[in-house]
């Protein structure tokens, strides 16, 4: 086994572009053929030295993949790449009006119980919060693009509060499937 060059980033690591956009096809064929490589019995009848850095970077190939392959895990990586903590990405603030509108979204999700029809209504609101999903990955790739970081985390921050509220829609759709 090559020595691997744990400082290099994610993208490094899978010969891709530091970029938002990500061909997911390609992100996989790598990631399998880096598993591929990294495989225990490749390693059975080596030193115990090659068979933990094996794992190390296994184990390193497994997290960058699970950050890479998800567009919001993606996106706070590359602003943490730009320099960006955390808590700075945390702290951007997000305009009035998209708070009244996740305020609204929440409104409606809490009410689905109270409605005579609610699949429809919740297949209407799932399908709602996907495409604001997708309308601020376009925001943050297109603020990442010019290095507007400010713009890029505060797009990232509404990506955050939308996949929870996403997540909370998909568990309630679950919920009132298993109620059938």
């Amino acid at each position: 086994m090559a020595i691997p060059d744990f400082k290099q980033n994610y993208f490094e690591l899978f010969n891709l572009p530091v970029q938002f956009a990500l061909d997911g096809g390609l992100l996989g064929e790598r990631y399998r053929h880096l598993q591929q490589e990294l495989h225990p019995d490749r390693y059975a009848s080596t030193s115990a030295h090659e068979q933990r850095v094996a794992v190390q970077y296994s184990s390193l190939v497994n997290e960058a993949y699970a950050t890479l392959n998800k567009s919001l895990s993606r996106a706070v990586y590359l602003l943490q790449l730009a320099g960006m903590s955390q808590q700075q990405i945390a702290a951007e603030p997000v305009d009035g009006g998209f708070l009244i509108e996740q305020m609204e979204l929440r409104e409606k999700l809490e009410s689905i119980h109270d409605l005579v029809d609610p699949d429809a209504v919740l297949d209407h609101l799932v399908t709602e919060i996907g495409a604001d999903i997708k309308s601020h990955q376009a925001e943050f790739a297109e603020a990442y693009s010019v290095r507007n970081l400010d713009a890029a985390a505060s797009a990232c921050v509404k990506m955050q509060y939308l996949e929870k509220l996403l997540q909370e829609a998909e568990q309630l759709e679950s919920d009132l499937m298993d109620k059938k």
